[in-house]
């Protein structure tokens, strides 16, 4: 296939010439489908609760990349993930409350441990407020499962969308100490890693050495996703090349990637070309399911 042909080619570009040795094209692409995907989800607005996935497209993708098919993932919204992701990964049904699920991936993560399975569960939620203000007032389930989980050492990965706009520098003076570290000294010192939210490159750098640690038994870590505000000469990674102008993730990436000799665009074609004609089967599928239950309800009645 040509597109394939061209990935091969074009490996050479991201391996070991752009600080990008640890990289390969095929993950450039697997990183880039997952993103766009999760943006036309988000953007849909028709109503089926996937709007909360609008402005988290590098942190789903990035933390999503490196999970097995046999890890889990707990999030608000379990449904829009597993509609997204449900050929890799399994995803808690969200009929049950996000506390309850916590509860249950800390017991599997338990077990996983007990039987050296190397499974990861990943914690996926969201600030209720901006800055290390939102990580103080995290609910006290989540404060108990960070414990719990860096006591006994569980393979667990837990990314918590902050949202908190800084400049890169602590917005604190002195050597006192904030509601962060209050936070993560409660957490038994698990590793708190902030990260800039709309930078998929970024966030699947810091998720991917997490997640080997936690399979390798080295315990769990929190990912901060944050939103990073610095000019564009002062920023790094996947949105270097644009500025902060935008604050979309797959736009920033899909520059990058062709600034460094990577086809996204006609990944992008294949991408959106692939993900409308699943959309079009599902919608299909809806319908006629639907014409299929109100065809037996008029043979009830009759």
């Amino acid at each position: 296939m040509a597109s394939e042909a061209r990935m091969r080619i074009s490996s050479a570009a991201a391996n070991g010439k752009h600080e990008q040795s640890l990289i390969s094209a095929a993950k450039f692409r697997q990183l880039f489908e997952l993103a766009l995907k999760v943006q036309l989800l988000g953007s849909r607005g028709d109503g089926v609760g996937m709007d909360w996935l609008r402005g988290r497209e590098a942190v789903v993708a990035g933390v999503a990349a490196d999970l097995r098919a046999d890890d889990g993932m707990v999030a608000k919204d379990a449904e829009s993930l597993a509609h997204l992701l449900r050929e890799h990964v399994p995803f808690g049904l969200a009929k049950r409350s996000f506390e309850e699920r916590v509860i249950e991936a800390l017991s599997e993560a338990v077990a996983d441990r007990m039987r050296k399975t190397g499974r990861v569960r990943v914690i996926l939620s969201e600030g209720t407020g901006k800055g290390a203000r939102a990580i103080a007032r995290a609910g006290k389930v989540m404060e108990e499962a960070w414990a719990i989980a860096s006591s006994a050492k569980l393979a667990m990965l837990f990314v918590e969308d902050a949202a908190f706009e800084s400049n890169g520098k602590p917005k604190r003076k002195g050597k006192a100490k904030g509601p962060a570290e209050r936070e993560q000294k409660k957490a038994g010192e698990m590793p708190a890693i902030p990260v800039d939210m709309q930078d998929v490159v970024a966030v699947y750098r810091v998720a991917h050495e997490s997640i080997a640690r936690a399979r390798e038994g080295a315990g769990p870590t929190r990912i901060v996703a944050m939103r990073w505000v610095l000019p564009a000469s002062g920023r790094k990674g996947a949105g270097a090349s644009i500025g902060v102008e935008s604050e979309d993730a797959v736009a920033h990436l899909e520059h990058w990637l062709t600034a460094r000799g990577l086809p996204a665009l006609e990944w992008r074609r294949e991408i959106v070309a692939e993900f409308e004609a699943l959309e079009d089967e599902r919608i299909v599928s809806a319908h006629n399911a639907v014409e299929g239950e109100n065809e037996i309800e008029t043979q009830a009645i009759a």
